[in-house]
């Protein structure tokens, strides 16, 4: 039979016999909650049901939770992501301990030193959204040592909030371009010429498509012609990341939202087909320039797919010649949605064609952007419904 005895802290802590030996279970908030996990514990027992290890180490938990669990439920770079965060921010703290034992006030203090560490120039070392990351990677590891392995009663990361230093900091600006901006840049680009190859302008293209497509950059730099559907719609289903060999290999999407056949107007197909007919000129005509195996629509001259880190390096070196501030790759992705937003499309729409999960990321994102566009609805509507005296 389990007995109970109070703790001074105030908590209840419950034991349970098995085979003449008596055990704690826990601790618990109150005396009913330490009855009601007794019960559960002494019905396993009677029959005859494995009890789980409940001085199990952290490093256990968490070596099941990412080779048992995670590695069989996610694709294989998020698995790599999340190797990388278990071994470097959190084993490393928690790796020797009891996972029944880890307090809140353990997880709060680990998580707080990641918010105070800083490099040589004085800013912060880890990110708020690295931070994020790391609290949520343990919040799921003791969701799994509670819910799969029951070595635990509840998660005590359980509604934990990463602490920020300043709130307005942490907000970050959706950086775009304006569509003067993405007008001089594209004028730059199609009058610029390559000096190897100045009939074959690759990143006019490229810049132009990921400004009416708003696809990511690791999307568009994995998409084949044979993606081009007879209907003239773009289907959207791989993207292109490095190895860990640093070569460059296709992967499978973000999430399942990500997979998305998507429209193209008429200017931007009618760009494609003479971009795929200079690239067809190309190849016939120089020896130097080469044919991809895999079909690809923004090959290099030597017939391999870009890697993002050179289209980076490369649409920033163009974006200083032309005079326009550079807001990194993703800020074409921005402009799409932005531009999209201005001239009428609903959230829904935008949403969808982002490829995003839910429609709450794509208005968390252009927050700003949505609020303008309903500022301005709204003057329209008081304009228009305006008693004339």
């Amino acid at each position: 039979m389990a007995t109970f005895r109070k703790l001074k802290s105030g908590k209840w802590q419950a034991r349970v016999s098995k085979e003449g030996e008596e055990f704690s279970i826990g601790t618990f908030r109150t005396k009913k909650e330490a009855e009601i996990e007794a019960a559960k514990v002494e019905e396993r027992i009677y029959y005859g049901q494995t009890l789980n290890d409940r001085k199990m180490l952290f490093k256990d938990v968490a070596t099941e939770w990412l080779y048992e669990y995670k590695k069989a439920n996610v694709k294989e770079s998020t698995f790599e992501q999340l190797e990388v965060i278990v071994r470097l921010h959190v084993l490393p703290y928690f790796r020797k301990k009891r996972i029944m034992q880890i307090r809140r006030t353990e997880i709060k203090r680990w998580i707080n030193e990641y918010t105070d560490m800083t490099d040589d120039d004085g800013k912060e070392k880890y990110s708020f959204g690295s931070r994020l990351k790391y609290l949520s990677v343990l919040k799921s590891i003791f969701h799994y040592a509670v819910h799969e392995l029951e070595v635990l009663e509840k998660n005590p990361a359980d509604k934990l909030n990463v602490p920020v230093q300043d709130s307005v900091a942490n907000k970050k600006k959706t950086k775009y371009y304006s569509l003067a901006e993405l007008n001089t840049l594209l004028d730059y680009m199609k009058g610029y010429r390559h000096q190897r190859f100045p009939e074959y302008q690759l990143y006019y293209m490229l810049m132009y498509f990921l400004s009416q497509t708003g696809l990511r950059i690791s999307e568009a730099l994995a998409l084949k012609w044979s993606d081009l559907t007879e209907d003239n719609k773009l289907t959207v289903e791989r993207q292109t990341r490095r190895n860990d060999n640093n070569e460059m290999v296709l992967t499978t999407l973000k999430n399942s939202s990500s997979y998305r056949t998507i429209g193209l107007n008429e200017d931007l197909l009618r760009e494609l087909k003479k971009f795929k007919l200079r690239q067809n000129e190309m190849i016939l005509k120089n020896e130097n320039f080469l044919k991809s195996e895999d079909g690809i629509i923004f090959q290099n001259y030597a017939g391999n797919y870009l890697t993002p880190s050179i289209v980076r390096e490369t649409i920033q070196g163009y974006c200083e010649k032309a005079g326009v501030e550079y807001k990194g790759t993703h800020g074409f992705r921005h402009t799409h949605a932005v531009l999209l937003l201005e001239s009428g499309a609903s959230i829904k729409f935008v949403s969808q064609r982002l490829g995003h999960k839910t429609i709450k990321t794509t208005a968390d994102t252009y927050l700003d952007i949505t609020d303008k566009i309903e500022e301005d609805e709204l003057k329209k509507f008081a304009s228009y419904t305006k008693q004339k005296i």
